[in-house]
């Protein structure tokens, strides 16, 4: 009786977030339709009256994860970043690697693998932390930094799901002084601005 009280657009929302409760366990492409309708107190059947594949609800669970990633790692919306903001954002991005491990090296194995609707949704959550990265450490949003913002990036990802996989390589201040240290070097090289 519950199930026909809900709109549309609440139970769309129910069945997403059911998916965003899974993933600290599981990956999305391995979330099971019959646990998301059993843990809904719904059919299969009537998920999929919902989301019409299996591959639009996990695009509706990544993309949602994406979002509530960037909203973790940037901080409060609308928030303008300040001196040092840089620290805290990369203190959050460490932190949601750590807890959601399994699930953001799907994440980033599915955007590299070739799979489109995850690249999409991970190119976007990318281009929106080079932002505000390059917001809180105060550079000209143009190509060069772009560039070298993204690098970083990819090169911080790297080392961050590498530590999470085996932390007794370094400490986690040390993961974070790393990664801080990459970014102002190469944001800070003469000419980093005008070219060399």
């Amino acid at each position: 009786m519950t199930a026909a009280r809900r709109s549309a657009a609440d139970r769309r929302a129910q069945l997403v977030e059911i998916g965003l409760e899974l993933l600290p366990t599981t990956p999305v492409q391995e979330l099971t339709i019959d646990e998301v309708a059993r843990r809904a107190g719904i059919s299969r059947s009537l998920l999929f009256h919902y989301f019409a594949t299996k591959r639009d609800y996990y695009t509706a669970v990544t993309t949602a994860a994406a979002r509530l990633l960037c909203d973790h790692v940037l901080g409060p919306a609308g928030g303008t970043p300040g001196t040092g903001a840089h620290a805290g954002m990369l203190d959050r991005f460490v932190q949601w690697v750590e807890t959601y491990r399994d699930s953001y090296v799907a994440f980033v194995g599915g955007a590299s693998g070739g799979d489109p609707w995850v690249a999409e949704v991970y190119t976007d959550a990318r281009e929106e932390l080079v932002d505000g990265t390059l917001a809180a450490v105060g550079l000209p949003d143009d190509a060069r930094h772009r560039q070298l913002v993204r690098s970083w990036f990819a090169f911080t990802e790297d080392l961050v799901v590498g530590w999470t996989a085996d932390p007794s390589t370094m400490t986690r201040d040390d993961v974070l002084a790393l990664a801080a240290d990459v970014l102002d070097r190469i944001t800070s090289r003469p000419g980093s601005s005008a070219g060399q």
